[in-house]
């Protein structure tokens, strides 16, 4: 059904994607690429918990500040893609003119009152399901003129799908075990009276950083590493890397 170039297109937007380690960055990246394979008007990519938006964490391609809020103050209640919800046991593809017949879609208010204004009338998307919980979905959506998803176009979300899955649940996990280590780097500093500038580099020390990838990602000088590691190592009472990241690790 594809063809090599477009093969080629899904492998290097997959190589791209997966060095995404930021939340919204890969949100952005997602909504931007696709359109290589799959041309659309508007879209949005939203990540839940609990069946709630994480509003910090969505990016909407194409839409106005006032029908952004819209949509997530009243409209995503009504978006007849939750009528999936109690049946997804796992990431899945969806299009909106196969979730409810024409006729009856038309007289949602979601379509009238939302979709059908903006003339973005025709939509799909990828729900995506990590161990069994709703993590993010996003939508693409077409006006009349450009005419419905096809059945190819659904194919390669297919194609892609459970990638985007692992990926949001990965960057996700990444985001949450940072925020803890900023917040352990924020209690050892106070402890041991830390400068701002020896928290940056025990923050680093922590990643793996060797000392020169230390000077280089703080543009600073070798030698003025070594001072504030030995800085380090004189207020924790320790005489070694390892051991200050054991301590800092306790």
């Amino acid at each position: 059904m594809l063809n090599e170039n477009e093969w080629n297109t899904i492998n290097n937007i997959l190589l791209n994607l997966y060095t995404v380690d930021d939340i919204n960055i890969l949100a952005q990246k997602i909504m931007k690429v696709i359109r290589m394979l799959i041309p659309y008007t508007k879209g949005w990519f939203i990540l839940v918990d609990d069946d709630k938006i994480i509003e910090e964490k969505t990016y909407f391609a194409g839409f106005t500040k006032e029908a952004k809020r819209l949509y997530i103050d009243k409209y995503y209640n009504e978006d007849y893609v939750k009528y999936l919800y109690d049946f997804a046991s796992e990431t899945n593809v969806y299009r909106d003119t196969n979730i409810l017949e024409n006729d009856i879609r038309a007289n949602t208010a979601f379509y009238k009152d939302f979709l059908e204004p903006q003339d973005i009338i025709y939509g799909c998307g990828i729900m995506a399901l990590k161990n069994g919980n709703i993590t993010a979905f996003f939508n693409l959506f077409r006006d009349k003129k450009s005419g419905d998803f096809t059945d190819k176009e659904l194919y390669i979300l297919n194609v892609l799908k459970k990638h985007f899955a692992n990926m949001v649940y990965n960057v996700t996990q990444m985001s949450r075990v940072n925020s803890v280590v900023e917040k352990s780097l924020e209690v050892f500093a106070k402890r041991y009276e830390l400068t701002s500038r020896e928290k940056e580099v025990l923050s680093l020390i922590n990643k793996g950083y060797s000392n020169q990838e230390i000077a280089d990602n703080l543009n600073i000088s070798l030698s003025t590493v070594k001072k504030h590691i030995y800085n380090l190592y004189g207020k924790t009472g320790v005489s070694s890397r390892g051991q200050l990241l054991s301590l800092f690790l306790e």
